[in-house]
C-alpha cells in the first residue's frame, strides 16, 4: 500500500530538471488507478521543487492542461481542495481519457508560470472499480466476531460502521457507502479526515448502509512490513488508501473517491443514490 508516496517521489525525480522559475505538477493519483471511457478524477499537486514546499491554495486558481500520446492537448478547470484541512491541498480536474498511454499534465496557476510538464500513465482499464462497475462482493470483518481493536485503527470509531459485512451490505438493497482506510498506518495521512468526514455525514441517511474497512489484518504488527492486507483490499484492487466508494442499492458503484474528497463532493455521491 505504499504506491502512493513511491509515485509521487518517481515523479518530483522527473520533474527535478526544470528551470528555477517552473514549479512542479505531482500527480496524487495511484498507478493503475486511471482508465479510459469513463470520467476519471485527476488530482494534482503544485510543488516548490527548491523547497518541496506545497503551493496549492484556496485563494490560487489555477487551470490544467492534459496532453496525450497523441500530442493533442486539452485545457480543462480545475478545483482546489484540502487533503488535509488548513494544512495541504491539491487541485481536482474530471475528465475522460479516450485513449490508454504516456499523457502528460502541466498546471498553469494565476499569476505563477505554467508547471514543467509531468507524465503519467493511463491504463486501458483501471484496476480499481470504476463508476458503472459492480461493486466487488466480499466479506469485511464485524464487531459480532472481532473486538474492535482487531478491525480498526480509527481512534474513536463508530460502532454502526462495522455492524454489517461488506457483502451484506451490498446486499441488502440498501445504498452503502464504503471507506476503506487505516488511520493509524495511512502514508498518506489523509486517511483519519476522510473517515471522520463520512462519519460526520452519515447521521443524516439512516437508509444508507455506513462501513468502514481497515486496510490491514493484523494490527498488531510489530512494524509495517509486517502488516498484511485484508481480503476485501486486494479483490478490490486498491493501490492506495484511503478510497471511499458510493454504491446504489442494485450493487453497483455510482462514485469512488481516492485519497481525498470535500464534504460537496460526497454529500452530492450519497444524496444521489440516496435522496
Amino acid at each position: 500500500m505504499r504506491r502512493v508516496a513511491a509515485s509521487l517521489i518517481a515523479i518530483s525525480l522527473v520533474g527535478a530538471c526544470a528551470s528555477a522559475d517552473e514549479n512542479l505538477a505531482i500527480i496524487a493519483n495511484a498507478p493503475t488507478a486511471l482508465g479510459t471511457g469513463v470520467e476519471q478524477r485527476l488530482m494534482v499537486g503544485l510543488v516548490d521543487p527548491d523547497t518541496g514546499e506545497s503551493l496549492a491554495a484556496p485563494d490560487l486558481a489555477a487551470t490544467v492542461t492534459l496532453t496525450g500520446p497523441d500530442q493533442e492537448a486539452v485545457e480543462l478547470p480545475a478545483k482546489f481542495l484540502w487533503t488535509i484541512e488548513n494544512v495541504r491541498g491539491l487541485y481536482v480536474a474530471h475528465f475522460t481519457f479516450p485513449e490508454a498511454g504516456i499523457w502528460s499534465v502541466r498546471l498553469h496557476p494565476d499569476g505563477l508560470g505554467p508547471t514543467t510538464p509531468t507524465p503519467f500513465q493511463v491504463e486501458l482499464e483501471a484496476v480499481v472499480p470504476e463508476v458503472g462497475d459492480p461493486a466487488p462482493l466480499v466479506a469485511s470483518r464485524t464487531f459480532a466476531e472481532y473486538d474492535v481493536a482487531d478491525i480498526s485503527t480509527d481512534p474513536s470509531p463508530d460502532p454502526s460502521f462495522y455492524q454489517l459485512s461488506l457483502d451484506e451490505a451490498l446486499s441488502n438493497g440498501q445504498p452503502t457507502v464504503v471507506v476503506f482506510a487505516t488511520p493509524k498506518f495511512c502514508e498518506s495521512q489523509t486517511c483519519g479526515p476522510l473517515l471522520n468526514q463520512v462519519k460526520a455525514l452519515s447521521g443524516g441517511h439512516s437508509n444508507v448502509n455506513f462501513l468502514h474497512v481497515e486496510i490491514y489484518e493484523n494490527l498488531d504488527a510489530a512494524s509495517f512490513d509486517e502488516l498484511e492486507l485484508v481480503e476485501a483490499v486486494t479483490t478490490w484492487g486498491l493501490p492506495s488508501e484511503p478510497w471511499v466508494f458510493v454504491v446504489d442499492g442494485g450493487g453497483t458503484v455510482r462514485a469512488r473517491f481516492e485519497g481525498a474528497a470535500s464534504d460537496q463532493e460526497l454529500s452530492s455521491a450519497i444524496e444521489a443514490v440516496a435522496p
